[in-house]
C-alpha cells in the first residue's frame, strides 16, 4: 500500500514556461529555482552578506555630500567622487579584503571607513522593511513619521471613546551621547575620555543598527501581550472587530499602551529591566505623570478635533520669523521671499495630518500680509492687493505665496492616495479595522461619529478634493464599474453617454459582465464605439491599477 502511494505522489515530468522536464535531476533543479524565485528575495537586498559590486560602491559614493569638510586625512567625498575612475580598483581591494577576512588594514585615510559605512548602511535599507516589525517607524523605508502620530490619535480616540481606563507610557531610551566626554571646569576642557558604550552621532549605520535593538524591546512586548501579561489597546471597529496596538516607536521614542492595572505596570518594570540588561540601553525614568493632550514627536497627542492651542507654537515661531523689527531692514523683495520661506519648514509637520482651524488660518495671514505691506516703519500700512491674488502664480499676477487652506487641504489629500496603495501599512491597517473600506480598499467608508481625538475623519473628507482627478486602468475588469469608473477617457460613460446609461438595465455593472476582450458582447454591444487599444491589453493581469490624471502625472501603483 506504500509503495502505491509513493509510485502516484511521483512526478515523472514538469513542463516550466513551455518546456517539458523528464530527467529526475533536471525536475529537482527547476522545481528549486521555481521556488526560489517565488519565496525568495531578489536582488542586492536579499543577500547582504554578499560580494561588494562596483556599482553598489559608486552609487554609495554619489549619496555622500560631497562638500563637507574633509577629515584629517585631508580628503572629501568630493575628491574621491572626482577621482572615482583613478582610486577604483585600489578601493574596489579594500572592499573586498574587508568582505573576506571581516577586517581592514589601519589607514589614515578615514574617508573610505565613511564610505564602507554608507555602503553597509544601504544593505541594511533594503533588508529593514523585511525584519523590522510594522510598529517602528523611523528609518525604515516606505514608513513615516505622520503614521506613527496618526495611529496614536486612533488609539486614545478609541480608549476615550469606549470609556475603558488605560495607561499611556512615553518613554525615552538614554543613548551614549546624551552624556559629555568633555567637561568645562573654569573655562578649561577637562576630563577627556573615549567612550565605551553606544553608537557614534553621524555614522550612516546608527540609526539602522539602534533600530535593530529596538525591535529587541519590540519582541520582548509582544511576547508578553502573547503571554496575557500586558492589555493592549483594541481600536475596535463598526462590526466589532478591530486592530490591536500595544506598543508604537519611532527610533526610542516609544509609546506603550495598556490597562489601568497595577499589575500591568509591575510587567512593564520587568520587561524594562530585561531589556537593559540585554542590550544595555536604559530607560530615562526621570519623568512625570502628565494628562492629555500631550505631545509625541512634536505633534499634539489627544487634542480636541480642530483645537486651536494646539497650533499655538506654530503661530509663535511665525511671529519670530516675521518679527515686524526685521522688516526694517529688508527690502520688499526680501520680505516676500521670507515670507514663502515662513511655510517651508513652518507649519507643513503639522499641516500634513492636522486640519487647520480657520482661526488659525486667518491669523497666520494676518501675521504675512502685516510683515509684506509693513514697509520700514512700525506703523500700520494699508494691504494694496487682495491676500488672495497675492497667492496667485506670478503668470497669474500674483507673488506665489501659498494660500494656506489650499495647501493644507492638498497635504490631507494626499492620505487619501497612499490608503489606497499602502494596503500593508500598520496605520492602513487601523483605519480598514476602525472605519472599514469601501470599493475593495479604495477608499475608507464615511464615519457618523462624532470627531473625537481622531484625525481620520477629518483627513477623509479630503477624498472628494482627490477623486476628480483619479481613474481607473481596468485590468481584469472586475472590480471596474462599465458606467460610473473613470476607466475610459477622462470621464465616466455615464457622463459621456447619458442617453445609453439612462436606458441601462444595469447601472452598477462591472466592465468584466459588460465587455469582453473582443471588444463586443453584453447589454452596450457595438453602440458605443471606444478604441480598446487606448487602454492596452486589459487582461493580462488580474485587479486593477489607481492612476492620477491630474496635471502632473503621478506613478500608477497596483493596489490589487
Amino acid at each position: 500500500m506504500a509503495n502505491a502511494h509513493r509510485r502516484r505522489n511521483q512526478m515523472n515530468r514538469v513542463k516550466v514556461n513551455g518546456r517539458w522536464y523528464n530527467e529526475e535531476r533536471e525536475i529537482k533543479e527547476v522545481v528549486c529555482r521555481v521556488y526560489q524565485g517565488v519565496q525568495g528575495v531578489p536582488g542586492a537586498a536579499g543577500r547582504p552578506g554578499g560580494p561588494f559590486t562596483e556599482e553598489e560602491v559608486f552609487r554609495a559614493l554619489l549619496g555622500c555630500c560631497g562638500e563637507k569638510v574633509p577629515g584629517p586625512d585631508g580628503f572629501s567625498m568630493a575628491f574621491w567622487q572626482f577621482s572615482w575612475d583613478f582610486v577604483k580598483e585600489e578601493v574596489m581591494n579594500f572592499f573586498r579584503q574587508f568582505h573576506e577576512t571581516g577586517s581592514f588594514a589601519n589607514s589614515l585615510v578615514g574617508g573610505l571607513y565613511k564610505w564602507l559605512a554608507k555602503v553597509l548602511a544601504n544593505r541594511m535599507k533594503g533588508v529593514l522593511a523585511k525584519v523590522i516589525s510594522t510598529s517602528q517607524n523611523a528609518f525604515v523605508e516606505g514608513r513615516q513619521i505622520m503614521d506613527v502620530v496618526l495611529v496614536a490619535n486612533e488609539a486614545i480616540d478609541s480608549i476615550v471613546k469606549s470609556n475603558r481606563g488605560a495607561i499611556l507610557c512615553k518613554l525615552d531610551i538614554e543613548k551614549a551621547y546624551d552624556h559629555g566626554t568633555q567637561f568645562m571646569v573654569n573655562g578649561s576642557p577637562m576630563g577627556f575620555f573615549q567612550s565605551s558604550r553606544g553608537l557614534r552621532q553621524g555614522d550612516p549605520l546608527s540609526p539602522y543598527l539602534f533600530v535593530v535593538v529596538m525591535e529587541a524591546f519590540s519582541v520582548l512586548i509582544k511576547k508578553a501581550v502573547d503571554g496575557g501579561f500586558l492589555a493592549p489597546c483594541l481600536i475596535r471597529g463598526r462590526r466589532g472587530e478591530g486592530v490591536q496596538i500595544s506598543h508604537l516607536l519611532f527610533a526610542d521614542d516609544t509609546l506603550i499602551f495598556c490597562e489601568a492595572k497595577e499589575d500591568q505596570l509591575l510587567y512593564m518594570g520587568w520587561l524594562l529591566m530585561w531589556f537593559e540588561a540585554i542590550s544595555g540601553l536604559r530607560v530615562n525614568l526621570e519623568k512625570r505623570w502628565g494628562k492629555l493632550p500631550s505631545t509625541y514627536l512634536g505633534m499634539p497627542l489627544g487634542a480636541p478635533f480642530k483645537s486651536v492651542a494646539a497650533w499655538d507654537g506654530i503661530e509663535e515661531r511665525f511671529r519670530k520669523k516675521l518679527a515686524m523689527w526685521k522688516r526694517q531692514y529688508i527690502s520688499k523683495g526680501g520680505r516676500i521671499t521670507l515670507v514663502r520661506s515662513t511655510l517651508a519648514n513652518l507649519p507643513i509637520y503639522f499641516m500634513s495630518i492636522f486640519q487647520m482651524p480657520r482661526v488659525v488660518r486667518i491669523r497666520l495671514e494676518k501675521i504675512q500680509r502685516d510683515f509684506l505691506w509693513g514697509g520700514g516703519a512700525l506703523v500700520q500700512k494699508p494691504h494694496l492687493v487682495k491676500w488672495s491674488i497675492v497667492c496667485l502664480d506670478k503668470r497669474s499676477g500674483g507673488l506665489r505665496v501659498k494660500n494656506l487652506r489650499a495647501f493644507n487641504r492638498a497635504l490631507l489629500g494626499k492620505w487619501v492616495w497612499r490608503f489606497a496603495n499602502e494596503r500593508k501599512a500598520l496605520w492602513n491597517q487601523v483605519i480598514r479595522g476602525k472605519y472599514g473600506e469601501e470599493r475593495e480598499g479604495w477608499k475608507s467608508c464615511e464615519s457618523r461619529e462624532a470627531y473625537g481625538l481622531g484625525l481620520w475623519k477629518a483627513i477623509s473628507k479630503m477624498g472628494h478634493q482627490v477623486t476628480p482627478f483619479v481613474g481607473f486602468v481596468v485590468g481584469d475588469g472586475e472590480k471596474v464599474k462599465f458606467w460610473k469608473d473613470k476607466w475610459c477617457e477622462t470621464i465616466p460613460l455615464s457622463e459621456a453617454f447619458p442617453s445609453l446609461f439612462a436606458l441601462a438595465s444595469n447601472k452598477e455593472a462591472w466592465v468584466n459582465e459588460v465587455w469582453t476582450a473582443e471588444g463586443n458582447g453584453g447589454e452596450v454591444g457595438t453602440l458605443v464605439s471606444i478604441d480598446l487599444s487606448t487602454i492596452g491589453s486589459w487582461k493580462k493581469w488580474k485587479g486593477y491599477f489607481v492612476a492620477w490624471r491630474g496635471r502632473r502625472l503621478g506613478g500608477m501603483r497596483r493596489i490589487r
